[in-house]
């Protein structure tokens, strides 16, 4: 990531400017960088998968059951010489300076099987922002490590919700004013329960509720009048006050404290002995510190690190579990299993394939978020070479993330400590990308048959260029190419294109795409961006100016961008063919016209 894209510096500032000290965490996960409007108006996302179509969606789930065990990576379908390239991503973000986290866990699970775990760096290293502790007494990470999981909260409390929806309790429609009355106060009448898990219903992102306000009365009483910031439905705005007011109405409804009912209702049942609320000072040894406030003149280290969470007792909806990898991996693998873990039925099947279904696309646009009812979708700015349309789920501001990707039954947990000593010190995201491309790569989602091909995009800010001149005659030719995508949504372009006059213009050819069990995808003006739906594609573009055949020498290029921030695991492109009437005038499949391409920025592969 470029530096000037990092989340911590932009983030104190914004909230030092905002509040007295200390700064607020804001709990808001670590969000993708804000971007201007994408290089492309329209992309498809996605083919159409949905109940009552003719091919199930990869969230279309039976119950199985299935429970986590050991497993060798290549018995679940991991290359685990890949794998052995994890540690030293986690190292480089150990090293950076100033380093992106003090401590990591790291487990990759598929197929229901353990393949991978590994923990380096310091639980706790640090005394305050400036003095490290001596070696003696520095407590290293492990496994074992128990993280505060920040935003990651969220998706405990969305479950808890949606368990209340499937016992005809609470409606998705339901007003969030007919269970809490005092929301209506600001003219939130309209905001519905559905709102409040998309993040659509006009509240702030956040208020300060831990010195603002003298005690927790006062402190929820101002999370449920709040002036909102636009109409239900109309705009995406990530809101911690959203989710505590969910869990506002968990605790209403089920008569227990929120921590209550999320280790009696979810936690206890999947077996998930080391996730809570609290967690006592026993554990302390075992806990990740996190940042040293300056205001309090300590170090966070065996409480929630978020302030409103703390200043309601550690437990509210958007933040305040902490939870081992181990652990957080059983919860994941109930969602890959229907809502089923063992003989633990949390949701059932049609719930977890609502919760991890798209509601904001119209509002957002293309390029924009994606959520279903509590998960995070399609988040390219950590889920990176595993993004899909139905990849989730959430990251947590203190540094941690989970990302399923339900093609492959696949789970990433990395926990970390990025805010220890300070949350002044870079992002997490650059890591977790480059743990998420890295376990794409072992998963083998480049397809082999283009991975000796040319290849581009796997770095930001970039142009690259693959170009070849080729002689026409005219007879109707048609350029055909043989190329996998995955390009970060409307933001990484790669634009097929034809010059007649040495470069002078360029023409982007329309198109499509075909490919074996997939829908035709139509490509205008040559750009084709998104995550390429795992396959092999023909493109097809006929070599035509003004609907009338090019003649004699022309150029053909492939022209790949990627933006600032943020990328997929490029392009890849194994043949390039032009074909007339009278057969093949280019192919590089034959080793003299391979020769003629002109590769800036593109790698052949071996």
């Amino acid at each position: 990531m470029h530096p000037r894209f990092s989340r911590r510096t932009t983030l104190a500032a914004t909230a030092l400017a905002a509040i007295s000290v200390p700064a607020a965490a804001h709990a808001q996960g670590d969000p993708a960088p804000r971007k201007e409007r994408p290089a492309v108006a329209q992309a498809r996302s996605a083919p159409r998968w949905g109940r009552g179509g003719p091919h199930r969606g990869p969230w279309d789930r039976q119950p199985t059951g299935q429970t986590l065990r050991e497993a060798r990576p290549n018995a679940v379908g991991l290359d685990a010489g890949v794998l052995k390239e994890l540690p030293g991503i986690i190292r480089a973000g150990l090293d950076y300076d100033p380093a992106r986290f003090s401590g990591a866990s790291l487990l990759v699970a598929s197929q229901g099987g353990i393949a991978y775990e590994h923990a380096d760096g310091y639980a706790l290293r640090w005394q305050d922002t400036s003095t490290e502790l001596p070696e003696s007494e520095r407590i290293p990470a492990r496994t074992d490590t128990i993280y505060d999981l920040a935003s990651i909260s969220k998706i405990f409390t969305a479950v808890a919700v949606m368990q209340h929806v499937e016992r005809g309790e609470l409606g998705l429609d339901d007003l969030v004013a007919d269970h809490l009355p005092r929301f209506a106060e600001g003219g939130k009448g309209g905001v519905r329960i559905q709102h409040l898990l998309t993040h659509t219903g006009g509240l702030p992102a956040f208020i300060n509720l831990y010195s603002a306000y003298p005690d927790k009365a006062s402190r929820i009483d101002a999370v449920l009048t709040v002036a909102p910031k636009a109409g239900p439905g109309e705009q995406y705005e990530y809101s911690d006050l959203g989710l505590i007011t969910l869990g506002l109405i968990v605790e209403q409804l089920s008569g227990m404290g929120l921590d209550e009912y999320v280790r009696a209702h979810i936690t206890e049942p999947l077996g998930m002995s080391e996730t809570m609320y609290n967690p006592p000072a026993e554990l302390k040894d075992r806990i990740a510190a996190t940042e040293y406030v300056e205001h309090y003149g300590r170090l966070v280290h065996g409480h929630v690190h978020d302030e409103n969470a703390y200043s309601l007792g550690g437990v509210a909806g958007h933040a305040g579990v902490f939870s081992t990898a181990r652990d957080l991996a059983v919860f994941a693998q109930m969602f890959l299993g229907g809502g089923r873990y063992g003989r633990a039925r949390i949701l059932q099947p049609e719930t977890v394939q609502d919760m991890f279904t798209d509601r904001i696309a119209k509002v957002t646009g293309v390029g924009g978020a994606r959520r279903g009812l509590g998960p995070e979708l399609e988040a390219w700015y950590y889920h990176a070479g595993l993004t899909s349309p139905y990849s989730g789920v959430h990251t947590g501001f203190t540094g941690t993330s989970l990302v399923i990707d339900p093609l492959t039954d696949t789970i990433v947990i990395l926990l970390t400590n990025s805010v220890h000593p300070t949350r002044e010190w870079s992002t997490t995201s650059v890591t977790r990308r480059e743990v998420s491309s890295c376990v794409a790569h072992a998963l083998g989602v480049v397809p082999k048959e283009v991975r000796g091909g040319w290849h581009a995009g796997e770095d930001d800010d970039t142009t690259a260029t693959l170009s070849v001149p080729v002689t026409l005659s005219g007879e109707d030719p048609v350029l055909h190419l043989q190329l996998f995508s995955h390009l970060e949504t409307a933001y990484d372009v790669l634009t097929v294109e034809v010059t007649a006059d040495g470069g002078e213009t360029w023409q982007g050819l329309d198109g499509r795409l075909e490919a074996k069990h997939q829908e035709d995808v139509a490509v205008s003006a040559g750009q084709i961006t998104g995550w390429g739906e795992r396959a092999v594609w023909d493109g097809v573009f006929p070599l035509v100016s003004e609907r009338v055949s090019l003649r004699g020498e022309v150029e053909v290029r492939l022209r790949l961008v990627t933006d600032e921030a943020t990328h997929g695991l490029g392009a890849w492109v194994s043949r390039i063919r032009v074909a007339e009437v009278s057969g093949d005038v280019l192919d590089t499949d034959r080793r003299a016209d391979a020769q003629l391409v002109v590769a800036d920025g593109w790698t052949r592969g071996a």
